[in-house]
């Protein structure tokens, strides 16, 4: 793909990435498409993200802002991890995806990256991306686009225009995803969810991975993915609110941001070394051995 080599990346293994950055900058087409074709800005902002609510302008601001972060994020945690455990993927053609609170898209583009480079027997891969705000979901299927025009491989996808406002709506889930997925991810979602308070007094974070884990295909993970801010509304910091989620969830944590965070840089045509902070946790169902 043009101009697809990554510089600057460093990560260590999954269970020991405490106190390194990663780096790299944005594949020159992509970079091109997300500010010159779709007119993407790059605005920052240090307040709570409720991005179900924004309107086209607002998702404009953060396709320049936030896409590039999720991206590398995306790719470099699904870099390593293949890695690591490359050999549960060897001898798949066909890989399936499912991405809850999709956005704009930018950690799936960032994952299939990570796909292609890495696995040339990886022949089809099949999305299906739910979120609840229809601008962010046709920026994303302009990206997606755009991904596979130049891609060798088939990418078929599925979007799923449904908004969560609580945990009983998650049983909606279950009608509209009927199939197991090699891969499900949630990137800077389930805080908003946090913030509006919609899962109640219980944990999102729970409540999400007791949701998906049985939708995974077997061998199959879960990356979750938030922000390290304080949240004024739960007055507890997220990356707390994760761990003290998944202590109470079936699961075994096979990779994660050792630390309270990690780090991550990204530079494109409208900023240099672009910091984020992440917690990152990949989860997997228990199995009996």
């Amino acid at each position: 793909m043009e101009n697809s080599v990554l510089h600057n990346i460093t990560l260590s293994t999954p269970k020991d990435s405490a106190n390194l950055t990663t780096s790299m900058s944005l594949p020159l087409w992509l970079d091109k498409h997300i500010f010159e074709v779709l007119g993407a800005k790059n605005c920052q902002s240090n307040t709570n993200m409720t991005v179900i609510d924004w309107d086209k302008s607002d998702v404009l601001n953060y396709l320049g802002t936030y896409f590039p972060r999720s991206y590398v994020e995306s790719y470099c945690i699904f870099k390593q991890y293949f890695e690591n455990f490359e050999i549960n993927y060897t001898s798949k053609e066909e890989l399936s995806i499912f991405d809850f609170g999709c956005g704009t898209g930018g950690e799936i583009i960032g994952l299939i990256s990570a796909i292609t480079e890495r696995f040339a027997n990886v022949k089809t891969i099949n999305i299906v991306a739910l979120d609840g705000n229809k601008h962010s979901l046709r920026l994303y299927e302009d990206v997606l686009e755009r991904f596979r025009s130049q891609s060798k491989i088939q990418i078929n996808n599925r979007i799923a225009p449904i908004e969560i406002d609580d945990f009983y709506d998650l049983s909606i889930i279950e009608s509209v995803i009927t199939i197991q997925f090699d891969i499900i991810i949630t990137f800077k979602a389930i805080c908003e969810f946090v913030t509006k308070q919609r899962f109640e007094q219980d944990n999102p974070y729970k409540h999400i991975a007791n949701t998906f884990l049985p939708k995974l295909l077997d061998k199959g993970i879960m990356l979750l993915v938030d922000v390290t801010t304080y949240n004024e509304v739960s007055q507890e910091w997220l990356p707390k609110m994760i761990d003290k989620g998944l202590s109470d969830v079936d699961c075994e944590i096979i990779g994660r941001n050792t630390g309270y965070n990690q780090t991550f840089s990204i530079s494109h045509s409208k900023k240099q070394n672009d910091i984020s902070k992440i917690a990152w946790r990949i989860i997997e169902k228990k199995y009996i051995k």
